[in-house]
């Protein structure tokens, strides 16, 4: 649960200026001080800052600036202190740090508490679990995703995250796929449960194929679905009519009829039905978006060209790229005899006017044949969905022949940008099909915009059956980017139904937005909403998230939520230690760097007698060798828990039992399994 206020600043500079994001790293500056996230009541707040050397003997101050109610600061002399707010509502904090002969340094931080109240917090998983799936299951809930395993943003090993409850998860390793013998990244992890069996449909990467994998478990183990260990699509596979890039982000879905299908596609948003053992794809392939030409690959220039049978009067030309949000430069051409050819519009130019809903060219001009040439496409490649050519009211072109200067494969023939499917009919669609079906009516849900920055958002299409047509709502995009960006970049979703009421499991960018390659994304969780008239209300993204599904299971006192703490190094403001004591996933702490060993030490107050020791690494998939001492004095220590001799199972969390007395507890990281990692850790409890 996530109780602990975090007050600071997005910006590592003083004056709070949020740095863009394709900038290259500045230098820490001499007071860092920490992003605000939030508190419930009536839980403490932290205010967090760091110095570095050159200023380690400033004075420091923390006064409050705004806010309904009074705060009450602990240490507001000190360079990290906890604090206590009596009403809920936004404030906003003030650091001032004076040295002898420097002009004084002040920043600002912003923070939001919130109501008393059993609260998940948002991110609901600690570490970066982007693409999450949510699935209950006989009493439990499940969450799969692809998981991040390194500061520059690469992917790692298969997990599952379990919870009884909603708000308290652990994580546990699962066998399928095995990380580095499945030949590409493990990513987008579906599951579906049809019978007594369980089905996961996951991306790899190094072919863009879908796979499905089979087990009597939702935590496994699995083995691949078909005997003859492939995918279930592939790059023109079984499937046919299909791009290989498209092949992933795979969902099944199972209708009431008992019908089977599954919804996939980046760029295309493809479906199918599913053979009743869903080892195959069952007839077509449908192209949700609307059909359309490719050419082989990216290199420009690239032509369509349209005969129309006759000479015609050409009055206008509506032209409809693949992408909306990009810049086409072309120029169209028309022709008697494709000998000799004249200019009817020519954008070769373009680099400003983006396609959106397509371009239309008027003029005047007669000819039979009618030629577009792309020579931009604002690093994307050519494509077409419809290429219309008009005689006054008149389409001209439609399923005229057509040729093309090179055509991708089976499913993008130059035939289809003269068809009756214009689209694109999904508008934007990018990733991240989810399908869902509510009072008869078929709701597709997808990913769109940028993945790395706060364009990235979920939108979806309605339909009468489940494989379209599909149509737009005016308010279609439900789930975007929050003003104060607390939730920035949100994006493929999925969606629990329990109990009537239906809840949006997503990823966001992580606090405070940086490192992973700007890939770097947390699982999270809101209310969804119908209207009456069947559409969805747009989504409010929250900090809070919200409570627990089923009875919340007590997780016993936490003595170290709201301690001090101190460590052998801090990266930055964004990362102090106490960062680890503050109940919030998205927050923790840092090691200024990769060298080990680190250690982290937390002061109780006094003498205290607890259980257990519950730690929560950055990296919740991977390995870390440490070990835990106490101390009654901070002089004297002694060993509670040892594991230095060899990498131990990943799971999160670790816990550490056995009954003790201690008022200071000190964790030591001594290697991580991927040794280019820091130490780190999210959360540290001290459990009574």
């Amino acid at each position: 649960m996530k109780h602990a206020l975090l007050i600071g600043s997005m910006a590592l500079l003083v004056g709070n200026v949020l740095a863009e994001e394709n900038k290259k790293p500045e230098p820490p500056p001499p007071v860092g001080i920490g992003r605000g996230y939030f508190a419930i009541l009536p839980h403490k707040l932290l205010l967090a800052s760091h110095l570095q050397a050159e200023w380690k003997d400033a004075k420091v101050l923390w006064t409050q600036q705004s806010g309904p109610g009074e705060v009450k600061i602990e240490r507001s002399d000190a360079a990290i202190t906890w604090a206590t707010a009596d009403q809920p509502g936004k404030y906003i904090f003030q650091l001032t740090a004076t040295i002898n002969g420097k002009p004084p340094i002040t920043a600002t931080t912003t923070v939001n508490v919130y109501p008393p109240g059993e609260y998940s917090g948002n991110p609901i998983l600690p570490g970066m679990f982007p693409d999450p799936h949510v699935m209950f299951d006989e009493g439990k809930f499940y969450i799969y995703a692809t998981s991040m395993e390194n500061d520059a943003g690469s992917y790692g090993r298969a997990s599952v995250w379990t919870s009884d409850d909603f708000v308290n998860w652990e994580m546990k390793l699962t066998n399928y796929p095995e990380y580095r013998k499945f030949g590409g990244d493990i990513w987008a992890p579906d599951i579906i449960r049809k019978g007594d069996k369980y089905y996961q449909f996951i991306t790899r990467s190094g072919g863009y194929d879908t796979w499905v994998a089979v087990a009597d478990s939702p935590t496994g183990p699995w083995k691949n679905l078909r005997e003859d260990n492939t995918a279930i699509v592939s790059g023109g596979g079984n499937a046919g009519r299909i791009v290989a890039a498209y092949n992933m982000d795979a969902q099944p879905f199972i209708d009431d009829d008992g019908q089977a299908y599954m919804y996939w596609g980046w760029s295309e948003a493809m479906a199918a039905k599913l053979t009743p053992d869903l080892k195959d794809i069952e007839g077509e392939v449908h192209f949700l978006k609307g059909t359309k030409w490719l050419p082989s690959g990216g290199e420009l220039p690239q032509w369509l060209s349209v005969d129309l049978g006759e000479s015609q009067t050409i009055t206008r030309i509506h032209t409809s790229p693949e992408f909306k949000q990009v810049a086409y430069g072309y120029k169209i051409e028309i022709s008697e005899d494709e000998q000799n050819w004249h200019i009817f519009a020519d954008r070769s130019e373009n680099r400003r006017e983006l396609a959106g809903d397509g371009y239309v060219d008027a003029g005047q001009g007669r000819g039979r044949h009618v030629r577009i040439t792309f020579n931009h496409c604002g690093g994307h490649w050519a494509g077409l969905y419809n290429f219309a050519v008009y005689s006054g009211d008149k389409v001209v072109s439609l399923n005229k022949p057509v040729t093309a200067s090179t055509v991708r494969g089976k499913g993008s023939e130059p035939e289809n940008a003269v068809d009756v499917s214009n689209g694109p009919a999904i508008p934007d669609f990018v990733e991240g099909s989810y399908m869902i079906k509510h009072q008869g009516k078929y709701y597709l849900l997808y990913s769109s915009g940028v993945l790395h920055d706060g364009t990235y958002s979920v939108r979806y299409a309605m339909a009468d059956k489940p494989l379209g047509p599909f149509t737009t709502p005016p308010d279609h995009t439900i789930l975007q980017m929050n003003e104060e960006q607390t939730t920035r970049g949100p994006g493929h979703n999925s969606v629990l139904k329990f109990k009537g009421k239906h809840y949006i499991v997503y990823h966001q960018h992580n606090q405070p937005h940086e490192g992973g390659a700007l890939v770097f994304r947390q699982t999270a969780a809101d209310v969804m909403e119908f209207n009456p008239d069947g559409t969805i209300k747009p989504v409010v993204p929250t900090q809070t998230g919200f409570g627990p599904l089923l009875k919340i299971v007590s997780q016993g006192k936490d003595l170290a939520h709201g301690s001090y703490a101190t460590a052998t190094s801090v990266k930055s403001g964004h990362y102090v230690p106490e960062f680890a004591l503050d109940h919030n996933n998205a927050s923790l702490w840092r090691a200024a760097d990769n060298n080990y060993p680190q250690s982290f030490t937390v002061d109780l107050g006094e003498v205290s007698e607890f259980s257990e020791i519950r730690t929560t690494f950055e990296y919740p998939t991977l390995s870390y060798q440490y070990h835990i001492e106490l101390s009654a004095d901070g002089n004297s220590w002694k060993t509670h828990a040892d594991k230095r001799g060899e990498f131990p199972v990943a799971v999160s969390p670790h816990k550490d039992g056995g009954k003790a007395r201690a008022r200071y507890v000190r964790i030591t990281l001594h290697a991580c399994e991927r040794p280019e990692n820091g130490a780190g850790i999210y959360s540290f409890q001290i459990v009574e």
